[in-house]
């Protein structure tokens, strides 16, 4: 590889060659684009440095936490490695110079207070198109009742909501499964209110989104995520866990601590439960479904011992 060769080029290259041997590398593409562009700006030419990596790893380190930085100097290793096919003086840091790579993020546990008071919230949007309050709010609503992941909420259709049978499908999820899930009445009631009033102005196509935006199309991510992000900011709230806010996924973690609770003050087999809450949450791992209660304080002393039996070494994993 030519020494002129911009570090951007050689990331194209390497990820072209990692494609064709089917590797998908979406998110690795986005932080190898960024250390391209770090590398270019300082007009770094020949073999890759150490110091280079570190430096880009580092950048922003008041904003990245020492987890994220060892997590991007992961990435970039694997390309190092490559490019020493072409540039044989270049270096590789070692794996574990920037400490662990992985660790697992303590969610914000949800108030029954602060659930209601994002539920109200929602219900008062602005009502930039007639159906917005009541979406927000039901969306919002069914994700802590079920413990859905918000990609698992927005693909519902029309076809996926039976309220006769009080039930819901999710279809195709994160692990490619599809589960049958089942519905408190209080729930069933808010959805088939959200679905009257959904139908009037959508129809009722089975295929159809179940969570419509403006135009009868199925809710953005990110628009789900902003709004979101208002709210909790005009709520007030200060995050309890790990991360800078309260999340939309903390409310499914706050549905299986909640599970739970019920279940050691009703006398009930933990054991038991946690094999049926990882099915009902969609989990591939039963450790990942006792991860969701390793933050919660009162319920270390009951499930401790259980987690660190199921858990192993994949406690290190990313949570689901």
């Amino acid at each position: 590889m030519s020494a002129a060769t911009s570090m951007q080029d050689a990331v194209h290259r390497y990820l072209d060659d990692r494609r064709r041997l089917g590797f998908a590398l979406r998110s690795a593409a986005t932080e190898l684009a960024r250390f391209a562009r770090y590398a270019d700006a300082r007009e770094h030419l020949g073999p890759l440095t150490q110091d280079l990596m570190l430096g880009w790893a580092r950048e922003h380190v008041r904003q990245t936490s020492a987890v994220t930085a060892a997590r991007r100097l992961e990435i970039v290793r694997p390309f190092a490695a490559h490019y020493r096919q072409f540039e044989p003086a270049s270096e590789l840091p070692p794996k574990s110079i920037l400490g662990r790579s992985h660790r697992r993020l303590a969610p914000h546990i949800y108030t029954d207070d602060e659930i209601s008071e994002l539920l109200d919230a929602a219900g008062r949007l602005t009502l930039t198109w007639d159906l917005r309050p009541v979406t927000y709010r039901t969306l919002f609503g069914l994700i802590a009742a079920a413990g859905l992941r918000l990609s698992e909420a927005l693909t519902l259709t029309l076809g996926d909501v039976d309220l006769q049978r009080a039930s819901l499908t999710v279809r195709q999820t994160k692990f490619h499964k599809s589960r049958s899930l089942p519905l408190h009445a209080s729930t069933v009631q808010e959805l088939g209110l959200y679905r009257q009033a959904r139908n009037q102005r959508h129809g009722a196509v089975e295929e159809a989104p179940f969570f419509v935006s403006h135009d009868g199309g199925r809710l953005a991510t990110r628009t789900v995520d902003n709004v979101f992000l208002r709210l909790q900011l005009r709520l007030g709230w200060c995050a309890r866990g790990d991360h800078m806010h309260p999340r939309i996924h903390d409310l499914r973690h706050t549905f299986a601590v909640r599970r739970v609770q019920r279940w050691r003050e009703a006398g009930q087999s933990i054991d038991h439960g946690m094999f049926w809450l990882c099915t009902y949450l969609g989990h591939a791992r039963i450790s990942d479904t006792y991860w969701y209660l390793s933050g919660v304080p009162e319920l270390m002393d009951t499930i401790g011992a259980r987690f660190e039996h199921f858990a192993g070494t994949e406690g290190q994993g990313a949570a689901r």
